[in-house]
């Protein structure tokens, strides 16, 4: 919900030069090699605050191609400027916090690593998401992880030459979390889910012979709730003790929900879906194993009001939510405006040479 708020703020960036600069965060200079960057060369700008690096045409180039394969159209001059302002911006940060000294450490690497697989459209394992590192970015791992240090020091580097700022930045206003709503309020809805219990029969690392055997079982159970024989409660309890299967509150399954269907099979989840409350299921079978399932709440589509939960059973309501986006937001605010105010600090302090000329290919 807040993502689809924050898509619509963020496109309001993409023609300023900082939009630019925080697009090639990524980049930077790992596409080219330091040295083939330098030799044979054409110079677009030399700079310098602790050492001299030449930002060469070539380099300005490849990084203006692959900015236009993102953005599917071609840079004016005017933007290939804009690439050139950042790739020296890029420079400056990287030796002003090589001089800082700032550092991190191997598992907070990691950690970025986790956090970008996450930020993607669809769960990817370790080796696609290396696979889209080389093929999207270019890079290989080892390079990638690199890069991905040194902006991990220069966003510290920032950061804590805001630390002050940072503390200073003021609670929403009850007036402003009601306007984020009321502005988008069409966002806040609650898909149709389900809550169950099920009574479940693992197949999984089991030869055939045992999954027979769980099918048999799951099969036995089922027809003796549906005889009147038993029922479902009294196999729940029963479970404690019987190592063949185990039971349980299996929590809330959302409609839509894109990673149980992957996780669960898509049949499983839709035919789950379309049972009523208190429905007692025949034998299901999910990608990791049978159910037998009881529908314990049925909640159909709805909007949220501020204070209600984001999901039944939770703490968070629509207004912490929305709290936590427009924080956010002020902290991303904060974060461009001290880069921003970085970048002229270090422009003035450090010799910068810039070749415009050289910008026409």
């Amino acid at each position: 919900m807040i993502q689809k708020i924050a898509k619509k703020r963020n496109n309001r960036l993409a023609g300023g030069g900082l939009f630019l600069l925080l697009t090639l965060a990524l980049l930077g200079t790992a596409g080219v090699p330091e040295a083939a960057a330098q030799i044979l060369d054409r110079p677009v700008a030399i700079v310098r605050l602790t050492k001299t690096v030449n930002i060469g045409q070539r380099e300005i180039r490849q990084q203006t191609e692959l900015l236009e394969r993102q953005l599917g159209r071609t840079l004016s001059r005017e933007n290939r400027e804009e690439v050139l302002e950042a790739q020296i911006g890029d420079v400056l940060i990287r030796q002003a916090a090589e001089r800082a000294q700032i550092r991190v450490t191997d598992e907070e690497v990691q950690q970025a690593v986790q956090l970008q697989r996450q930020q993607l459209d669809r769960p990817v394992s370790e080796s696609d998401f290396r696979r889209l590192v080389r093929d999207q970015m270019g890079m290989t791992w080892e390079a990638y992880l690199e890069e991905l240090r040194t902006r991990l020091i220069q966003e510290r580097f920032i950061m804590e030459r805001a630390r002050e700022s940072f503390g200073t930045i003021p609670e929403p206003t009850a007036r402003e979390i009601r306007q984020v709503y009321e502005e988008n309020a069409q966002q806040f809805t609650n898909p149709a889910m389900a809550r169950f219990e099920h009574l479940f029969f693992d197949l999984r690392n089991r030869d055939t012979a045992a999954q027979q055997a769980a099918r048999r079982r799951a099969a036995e159970i089922s027809r003796n709730i549906e005889r009147g024989t038993t029922t479902f409660q009294a196999q729940m309890r029963a479970s404690l003790d019987d190592t063949s299967f185990s039971g349980g509150d299996f929590g809330y399954l959302v409609r839509g929900d894109e990673e149980a269907r992957r996780r669960l099979g898509r049949s499983f989840v839709e035919t789950l879906l379309d049972l009523e409350e208190g429905d007692v299921s025949g034998v299901l079978e999910s990608n990791v194993g049978l159910h037998i399932v009881r529908i314990t709440d049925r909640r159909s589509p709805r909007l949220l009001q501020l204070d209600d939960p984001l999901l039944p059973g939770e703490t968070m309501t629509v207004r912490d939510q929305i709290r936590g986006y427009i924080l956010s937001q002020r902290q991303q605010d904060l974060f461009q405006d001290s880069i921003q105010t970085t970048l002229e600090e270090l422009m003035e302090e450090a010799e910068i040479r810039r070749f415009p000329e050289h910008l026409d290919w």
